[in-house]
């Protein structure tokens, strides 16, 4: 998932339970990626850069190869058994029989007397996390390939199916994360401290002590996400909980469907629709709005962000800018009770399971700790960015003094100014370097530039193949299958690619799919999809190798010709394929903790790293940019514009982002800012913040009621940044000169260890142990900084 531009929210999270489906990207991650752009309308010449022998039957069921299942006979996702669209409902039918296989098992454990063997403790200790693994690997399994195919299918029926077996899932995840006999066997056979009060014991034993650190940190991590589901208190409290949760849930969908659907509509008067039209053409204007010109003169605009963006961007009219600001941040006034209500459940129920916060609670498992650590973190940004902020602020000041006579910024100002500085910077670029007035980009970048660049870069890093291989029809997605499977493929409509990774001495590292285009009824944004999670076992003779599937909505080819792809476009793609190269490379004995199940706020670290190479002037110039009709390769100061484009105002945007951050843990700390808390108006902190940090605010708007990462990222906003420190820390360290120079052997080297030491782990390993190994110190801000003050 890419990081959020200053001006969007609006994100979807994953469950909060340990029996969880894969998050997308992690990211749940994931996860849209168009979103973290700010959209704007690009028609004009203005730039692109814009889971006893029946339990032994159910694991190696589930563990036969991709490749051995699809020799026998093609299969969606070359997943056994999904050949038809009524397939997904049986499959995710079996997965629950096989699953009450297991849970029966565990439970006939726990009605055996103990063979008081001091040996066989740590065997039933392992025996125990694989089967809890063998329950989550075979509904995992299921229910991810589902979540992909509902997002993406090309036919309705498949779809429908996929959403049929992710809604008896889900379902039937919430009676797994409330079986008591789970826990019991978690904490007898592995902490041995079943009966003990959970909030006294520190989860060490004479049994987890006899474990390997990997099967240690599964342990935690299992009993951490069902305790942190209310599974520890007594049943009146789980049932407390239980309805405290439904009602945070259906908070949760409501403030997120006022987001996606209430589009407010608003006039403007004859002056500002002349206005409107020095930027968007009427014809373009009347598909956005539903009335866009009256008899009067007056234009009927909206809040939809596409045309709110466009505006503020690039609209030279003061009156205007502020007229849509004020609309489009007053458009969900709905939405500030909702969160207001949303805040106090949280903090409710967090505090009912144990915890001084929501905040205490989803950062227990994260790799910041605890709110304190946060604010440590944002308060080293925030000292270190000062400097910088206050210069680009002035330059937006000076800009906006010479053009209107008034250097007061405000809010509505910000997008255009910037905007505005920025191409004149260009410019000036392009003209003191020799290179002419057209410094575009445009031409430079296309789908099979990006595919070869990383061909080169997994080659180069790691010494990994990365082959292409054909796709049978039944193991397509982008077909509709009430058509012509052929007539879809000549004319382009089917787009999808396959590639298999391979180390010479690593052997079979998985699959990624590549799913680019826009199609009818696809998941309209950017993300990284696990189909299945990797895992290699001891008892276990075959590894289960990954597969994932990077969906994107990439500029569509024309008459069968390679997409030409705006520069932004390519940082996504490069931003995805980090989250698929981190779920191919992990080596770890749990499906739970491979890849990107990791910490929320490392697991975009991978990411942010490869999503530099797209913006680095000497991979762009040697391997990635070559202009579509000449082949020929960008020029290294064309490239190095590129880059100090990136830059540019880029301090504004972090000190939005700590902002935005400081907020969110203010609404989800020990002391929430709800007046039913007792605490103040989110609108009086919101604007008491943006206050205190110099960052323009606009009295009687509530932006914030439109912000989607409260939702899917309460309390976790801060980690864009965090990962994003830590990427330009390995960068600086591992690639930087490397890439520059292009010296084979220090890349290979510094790959190597990026996999070896980070990669091949996925969230078996603490994080900060990884990086304090590949960085050879504690991470520091300063390499961030350094990286956006380039010019």
């Amino acid at each position: 998932m890419r990081t959020l531009k200053i001006a969007q929210g609006g994100c979807n999270g994953v469950a909060s339970s340990f029996f969880r489906s894969s998050p997308r990207s992690a990211c749940a991650v994931h996860i849209s990626c168009e979103e973290q752009h700010t959209r704007e309308l690009h028609y004009q010449k203005r730039s692109c850069s814009s889971v006893h022998h029946e339990r032994r039957a159910v694991t190696r069921s589930l563990s036969l190869s991709a490749a051995s299942a699809s020799i026998d006979r093609p299969t969606l996702f070359s997943l056994p058994g999904l050949l038809h669209p009524s397939d997904f409902a049986q499959l995710a039918n079996k997965a629950i029989r096989d699953c009450d296989s297991i849970r029966r098992e565990l439970a006939s454990a726990l009605n055996e007397e103990d063979d008081g063997v001091k040996n066989n403790e740590v065997q039933k200790a392992k025996r125990t996390l694989h089967l809890l693994d063998d329950i989550s690997n075979v509904v995992c399994t299921v229910i991810d390939a589902a979540e992909l195919c509902r997002s993406t299918h090309a036919t309705q029926q498949w779809r429908n199916g996929a959403s049929d077996a992710f809604g008896i899932l889900s379902e039937y995840i919430g009676s797994l994360n409330a079986d008591e006999r789970l826990y019991r066997s978690l904490r007898r056979f592995v902490f041995n401290d079943e009966g003990k009060d959970s909030t006294t014991t520190n989860g060490s034993s004479e049994i987890m002590a006899q474990l390997s650190p990997e099967y240690q940190r599964m342990a935690k991590a299992m009993r951490r996400e069902f305790e942190r589901d209310g599974i520890h208190l007594s049943y009146t409290q789980r049932e407390e909980a239980r309805e405290l949760n439904n009602v945070i849930v259906g908070l949760e969908s409501l403030f997120s469907n006022n987001i996606t659907e209430k589009t407010k509509y608003y006039s403007v008067g004859e002056e500002l629709a002349v206005e409107v039209e020095k930027v968007i053409p009427r014809h373009v204007l009347g598909q956005l709005v539903r009335d866009d010109l009256s008899s009067d003169g007056s234009t009927t605009l909206s809040s939809d962000s596409l045309l709110t963006n466009t505006l503020l961007a690039h609209s030279p009219s003061p009156q205007l800018r502020q007229e849509v600001y004020m609309e489009s941040n007053t458009a969900i006034p709905e939405n500030l009770k909702v969160l207001d209500a949303l805040i106090q459940s949280r903090h409710n129920h967090s505090t009912l399971l144990g915890y001084k916060s929501y905040a205490h609670r989803v950062l227990s498992d994260r790799m910041v700790e605890n709110p304190q650590n946060v604010t440590k973190f944002l308060n080293e940004m925030e000292k270190r960015s000062r400097g910088m902020f206050a210069k680009e602020m002035e330059l937006l000041m000076k800009a906006k003094q010479y053009l209107e006579g008034d250097s007061q910024i405000q809010a509505w100002d910000v997008p255009f100014y910037s905007n505005l500085i920025k191409a004149r910077r260009q410019y000036q670029r392009s003209q003191e370097d020799g290179e002419g007035s057209d410094d575009s980009t445009q031409g430079y970048f296309t789908v099979e530039n990006s595919i070869n660049g990383m061909k080169t870069l997994v080659s180069d890093l790691f010494g990994i193949e990365m082959k292409e291989v054909e796709i049978p029809i039944q193991e397509r997605w982008d077909i509709d299958i009430t058509g012509s499977a052929q007539d879809q493929l000549l004319d382009g409509q089917a787009g999808l690619r396959k590639f298999e990774f391979h180390h010479e001495h690593d052997g079979a590292l998985g699959s990624m799919y590549f799913d680019l285009h826009p199609r009818k009824g696809k998941f309209v944004h950017a993300a990284h999809f696990t189909i299945r999670c990797g895992r290699n076992r001891e008892d276990e003779p075959d590894r289960q190798l990954p597969i994932v599937a990077l969906v994107c909505n990439l500029s569509p080819s024309s008459s069968g010709s390679d997409s030409l792809l705006s520069h932004s476009e390519v940082e996504t793609l490069y931003h995805e394929f980090g989250h698929g190269v981190h779920s191919l490379l992990s080596r770890c004995s749990f499906q739970h903790l491979s890849g990107t199940r990791a910490a929320m706020d490392f697991v975009e670290t991978p990411s942010h790293f490869f999503e530099t190479f797209a913006r680095d002037p000497s991979f762009l110039s040697r391997t990635l940019a070559r202009h579509y009709t000449t082949g020929k390769p960008m020029s290294e100061i064309r490239a190095q514009h590129l880059k100090q484009s990136h830059n540019d105002f880029r301090s504004v945007e972090v000190q939005t982002q700590i902002v935005h951050s400081r907020f969110d843990q203010a609404l989800f700390g020990e002391n929430p800012c709800s007046p039913a808390l007792g605490g103040r108006t989110t609108t009086d902190v919101f604007e008491q913040l943006h206050r205190e940090a110099g960052v323009p605010f606009a009295v009687g708007t509530h932006w914030h009621s439109r912000f989607g990462h409260l939702v899917s990222y309460g309390a976790g906003y801060y980690g864009y940044l965090y990962s994003q420190v830590f990427a330009a820390d390995i960068w600086s360290s591992c690639m930087s000169a490397n890439v520059s120079s292009m010296q084979s052997d220090s890349l290979r080297e510094g790959g190597i260890k990026i996999w070896k030491e980070m990669l091949i782990h996925g969230g078996s390993k603490n994080p900060k142990a990884m990086l304090e190994v590949v960085l050879g110190r504690n991470p520091s801000v300063e390499p961030f900084f350094e990286g956006i003050s380039e010019r």
